[in-house]
């Protein structure tokens, strides 16, 4: 499902910007390019190409955000975390399993820096 919409979605974003790229702005826009440089013998006529790509446009737009939503409600999370810690469930049984945590060593400061005390009526968890 979530490949089928993928597909969908870059069919749907690959049209979106063709079709804003193909209204006429002030300066012509690239349907002139195309032969749509406002003569009377267009696809659409003068007036029915604007109106024709403005509801393309806004279909268009419509189903990008849509998909977008889609694609994001079915990729689902990636990694659960539990706890406040943001450590994943699995992990957090492999450190329960061992009965040990990690705890920054003392060492582990750069030289010619030391360890601050612990503030007085606090303890360390």
């Amino acid at each position: 499902m979530y490949t089928f919409l993928l597909v969908i979605h870059v069919i749907v974003c690959i049209s979106l910007i063709v079709s804003v790229l193909m209204q006429s702005s002030k300066g012509g826009g690239l349907g002139g390019a195309f032969g749509g440089a406002g003569g009377s013998d267009t696809l659409f006529g003068t007036e029915g190409a604007s109106k024709f790509l403005k509801k393309v446009t806004q279909v268009l737009g419509v189903s990008f955000m849509v998909i977008t939503i889609l694609l994001a409600v079915t990729s689902g999370p990636q990694n659960v975390t539990t706890r406040e810690s943001g450590v994943s469930e699995e992990v957090q049984k492999e450190i329960d399993k061992k009965g040990q945590t990690q705890q920054p060593e003392e060492s582990a400061l750069p030289e010619g820096f030391e360890q601050l005390p612990e503030p007085e009526g606090q303890t360390s968890e």
